[in-house]
């Protein structure tokens, strides 16, 4: 069972959530309640409405529009994009050697097609691996239970491992697995800036933003799923790139 209040996971028999104290509804008055929000349809979605609620924001749920067409047909695109970026940019270490010891003369050119060639090698495998590592991601459902930070060694290649803070978000999954969340300062922070303690949320890991909150309403923002841009909760398509966004 999740608590409908702040979407943190409780036992099946609790009357109120450890994490808000939020009285829980009985089973049947919580499957009314439920029973009274209808999933958003493209075009006209169903708002929650006025009053407690800001205008235009959802109600409590997953949006189906993670299937929405004009979203497949957009990450069917950034997958594409990616691929030829990635077919340009495997060859390149080799051209650049050998017109360099061209216009140099200062290497050889078996030397240089030797050296640029292991440079695409090295490239090509990193591709492939980031590919099927993206394709072996699985989407999933989970709570954040717990959110810290400190200082660790980030090593580059010197001698010198550089101090940086670390922000880890630890989460458990429908199923009862824990998941730690790990991001470093000098990186993109979107899981630690988004995510809070107790928020419900399914991971898409086919989007470009891949956290979705069951409960919309706790949410600082809505990005985009395929261009990132952050916006307003009320909105109903992206601001940047006008695709619509998960509500």
């Amino acid at each position: 069972m999740f608590c409908s209040n702040c979407g943190a996971q409780i036992e099946n028999n609790a009357k109120f959530c450890p994490n808000c104290g939020a009285a829980i509804a009985a089973p049947a008055q919580a499957q009314q309640n439920t029973a009274q929000y209808t999933a958003p349809v493209y075009g006209a979605p169903a708002w929650a409405g006025n009053g407690a609620v800001r205008q235009g924001i959802p109600a409590p749920g997953f949006s189906d529009r993670v299937n929405h067409p004009e979203i497949l047909a957009a990450v069917k695109k950034n997958r594409k994009a990616a691929r030829v970026f990635a077919f340009f940019l495997v060859p390149l270490p080799l051209i650049g050697f050998v017109v360099y010891s061209i216009v140099s003369e200062k290497m050889k050119i078996g030397q240089a097609a030797m050296i640029g060639g292991i440079i695409s090698a090295v490239f090509l495998v990193f591709a492939f691996y980031s590919f099927i590592k993206e394709r072996a991601k699985n989407t999933y459902e989970a709570t954040v239970i717990d959110k810290k930070s400190g200082l660790t060694y980030r090593h580059k290649n010197t001698d010198d491992p550089e101090m940086v803070t670390e922000y880890v978000t630890v989460v458990r999954t429908s199923n009862g697995k824990k998941k730690r969340i790990v991001e470093q300062e000098g990186t993109q922070i979107r899981t630690w800036e988004y995510l809070q303690v107790g928020d419900r949320f399914k991971y898409h890991p086919q989007f470009h933003f891949p956290y979705e909150l069951y409960d919309k309403s706790r949410a600082p923002y809505i990005a985009c799923v395929s261009c990132g841009t952050k916006n307003p909760v009320e909105d109903d398509r992206c601001k940047k790139c006008g695709l619509p966004l998960l509500k």
